[in-house]
């Protein structure tokens, strides 16, 4: 018997992937690629979540990835500055 999955499905399971496993060990890295990187997948996470909590009507969850998704993009911000003044 084959699993039916809609898009949405597929969304969700994919901001789980980026915004948690992917991400989680790569944010406390101490290299500045890896923590931007793993910035960008939980920006990226959030985003799809986002997606997934609108078309289910989960508003309140919405504000929270959104918060998520403002925290990442401006550390993110932050790192760049620093990054760019030190070189």
């Amino acid at each position: 018997m084959l699993i039916s999955m809609t898009i949405i499905d597929i969304i969700q399971i994919s901001s789980v992937l980026f915004g948690t496993l992917l991400a989680a060990p790569l944010i406390v890295s101490k290299k500045h690629k890896k923590r931007m990187f793993g910035l960008s997948a939980i920006a990226t996470g959030s985003i799809l979540a986002m997606i997934v909590q609108l078309n289910a009507g989960l508003y309140y969850f919405f504000f929270a990835s959104a918060f998520w998704f403002l925290n990442s993009a401006l550390a993110m911000r932050k790192m760049f500055r620093t990054n760019r003044k030190l070189s």
